[in-house]
């Protein structure tokens, strides 16, 4: 396939053909076609959504809703993603393990679960009776159950003891902040002894105060890799460039998408472009990934290059994708081709063109 401008998620480059073999890229070379204003990017990766199509994860741990997810994003350019469960009761979380371990369709790179081990009060729009702490029974379980799956924690550290903590570390798991109260000290004696990562920045987190820097001041003051909802509602628009400015390379994007689902125990509906639950609480988002990239560059004044990392590049690094998040020989062949707009045009899957 030729392109007249692909940005690799590290460089640019015109008027290349790019040769596909068994869904790889095999070269990428000089070339000749048609000119375009249309450009090639990597394919989004997102760590952090829930459903599609009106069937959300949490209430369905089924193949159904994986797939649900995947044909509603994969039109808007998210070609990877980590299915998300609300805080939910351990045979939800086994289901759920089980659904990812039979799932054999596209897209899906992990799965995320965000709890049970909250701090009740940064809970959120989570749901409190299946906040649980953590033991060292229920963490071996975990961890034997969601072997061989790419499985992404969201934890409140202080809620973990030093045994507990350092179990999960020493694990296959992958540890995010969030949904916590922590102190600055109780955070960044988690990111010193391995917790890599930090969950929607500034959302169900103890801030950034003049007497106590909070989770927000930890991320600020380390290199954990912290994502972010660039919808203008879970954060403004000025808290975003700020955020930027500070993090630099170690702030990437999430959606935190739900779906219209009020079938389960989480019962999310959209109003006005926002989602809630039945209490009124912020619920998720109703944002893609080409929106939070938009944003990103319109309203947060983030350059492009920097925006498009934020949803490819990093990602891929954060979650070990290593054959996803650029345009190389030998990664696989997911693009997005956008136009001079920031719209999406069309959209490859290892090397198929998805959208008609």
């Amino acid at each position: 396939m030729f392109a007249s401008r692909i940005f690799t998620g590290h460089k640019w480059l015109e008027n290349q053909e790019i040769s596909i073999e068994n869904g790889l890229i095999s070269a990428i070379s000089s070339g000749s076609g048609a000119s375009s204003d249309n450009f090639l990017v990597p394919g989004f990766i997102d760590l952090q959504i829930y459903g599609g199509g009106g069937i959300l994860f949490s209430n369905h741990q089924t193949t159904e809703a994986i797939q649900a997810t995947f044909d509603e994003h994969h039109k808007t350019g998210t070609v990877a993603f980590q299915i998300t469960l609300n805080c939910s009761p351990a045979d939800s979380m086994w289901k759920a393990v089980d659904a990812y371990s039979a799932y054999s369709g596209p897209g899906l790179v992990g799965l995320h679960l965000e709890g049970p081990f909250f701090n009740p009060v940064k809970r959120g729009a989570h749901q409190e009776q299946f906040v649980q702490k953590p033991s060292l029974d229920f963490l071996r379980e975990l961890i034997t159950r969601t072997a061989g799956v790419p499985t992404y924690l969201t934890i409140a550290p202080e809620m973990f003891s030093s045994t507990e903590l350092s179990l999960l570390i020493d694990s296959h798991i992958m540890c995010s902040l969030g949904h916590s109260d922590a102190t600055y000290s109780e955070a960044m004696n988690a990111i010193e002894k391995g917790v890599s990562r930090i969950t929607h920045l500034f959302n169900a987190m103890s801030q950034w105060q003049s007497r106590a820097p909070g989770l927000v001041g930890a991320s600020f003051d380390s290199d954990a890799w912290t994502s972010i909802i660039a919808d203008g509602l879970h954060c403004d628009f000025k808290s975003l460039e700020l955020a930027y400015r500070l993090k630099k390379g170690r702030l990437f994007l999430i959606t935190d998408a739900v779906t219209n689902d009020v079938s389960g125990p989480y019962s999310f509906l959209a109003k006005d472009g926002r989602f809630t639950n039945e209490a009124g609480v912020l619920s998720g988002s109703s944002l893609t990934m080409i929106e939070a990239i938009q944003n990103c560059v319109q309203k947060a004044s983030i350059p492009l290059e920097e925006a498009i990392k934020m949803a490819t590049v990093y990602p891929a690094e954060v979650a070990n994708l290593d054959q996803l998040g650029s345009i190389e020989v030998g990664k696989r062949a997911c693009f997005v081709e956008l136009n001079a707009a920031l719209e999406v045009v069309q959209v490859w899957y290892d090397g198929k063109a998805l959208l008609n």
